[in-house]
């Protein structure tokens, strides 16, 4: 028994009936993740160990159709003409499927979500908000499922690698500007990087681009405790720390060896008659 799935990509960047390649590989190879972890997940929650062929057949995703319409991908999922697999594993695992797409529109994590899947559910998210701005999911004898990608984030989905701090704050320079997903980036002069999510008054600070600002927000840590991210990020604008050097008047190399001392001939190391003799001695040994 195979599930029918259709994910419609609205005000995407490729004309309707078309989607980027790689949009389609990353969108598709989450999809196919997320379906086997959670597979794995539910059937081994019910004390049944299955094989590894098994499992992906129940879980396995195949790509049906691209049509217009905006972009339309039919997807189908399950075994195919397979009586093997009883259907009370598979509906258990169709409604797990469903129920975190459902979540990922709604953007929130449910407790039943493990570290792996969350981490698939995490690269879904970042294909889909990719793929479009708006995202409709149909199946039959479901609920239409409406996915907004600027309501959608993937540190939602983030597990024991990050965590969510207490406030905090970075400086550098604002690099990245996306006034659709609200999400921002800054980078100091050592290369580090912090990304900035959901972005208050994004209008406003997008004005800063390519200049020095302080970002204060929800701070997001990876498992060594360095800052990755700040959440509902504010920034203002500072004062770029190198520019008190750039003001000051360059001098040339020429002009530093001229107005250098020389050697003094007068001066250097001064030997008693015992120990120059002892110096003698050694160099010519």
């Amino acid at each position: 028994m195979t599930s029918d799935l259709e994910f419609r990509l609205i005000g995407g960047a490729t004309p309707d009936g078309e989607i980027r390649l790689r949009d389609l590989a990353a969108l598709t190879e989450a999809l196919q993740e997320v379906s086997l972890r959670i597979g794995r997940d539910s059937i081994n929650a019910t004390g049944r160990g299955r094989t590894k062929h098994f499992m992906e057949e129940l879980t396995e995703l195949r790509l049906s159709h691209i049509t217009a319409g905006s972009t339309r991908l039919l997807l189908s999922r399950g075994p195919i003409d397979k009586l093997d697999i009883p259907i009370n594993e598979q509906q258990l695992v169709d409604d797990r499927f469903w129920e975190l797409i459902a979540a990922i529109g709604e953007d929130t994590r449910p407790d039943w979500v493990g570290d792996l899947i969350a981490e698939s559910a995490a690269k879904l998210v970042a294909a889909l908000k990719n793929a479009a701005p708006e995202v409709e999911v149909r199946a039959p004898g479901r609920s239409l499922l409406h996915i907004s990608a600027e309501k959608i984030h993937s540190e939602t989905w983030v597990g024991p690698r990050t965590q969510v701090t207490s406030e905090m704050s970075a400086a550098g320079r604002l690099e990245k500007v996306d006034l659709r997903t609200h999400d921002f980036r800054i980078r100091d002069d050592a290369g580090n990087a912090v990304d900035l999510k959901r972005v208050e008054d994004d209008q406003v600070a997008a004005r800063l681009v390519g200049t020095w600002v302080i970002a204060r927000g929800h701070g997001i840590v990876d498992r060594s405790g360095n800052l990755v991210a700040l959440d509902a990020a504010q920034l203002d604008a500072v004062e770029d720390p190198a520019a008190p050097y750039a003001a000051r008047p360059s001098v040339s190399l020429e002009s530093i060896l001229a107005t250098a001392a020389g050697p003094d001939l007068t001066g250097g190391l001064r030997l008693s008659d015992d120990e120059f003799a002892a110096f003698l001695e050694a160099a010519r040994s």
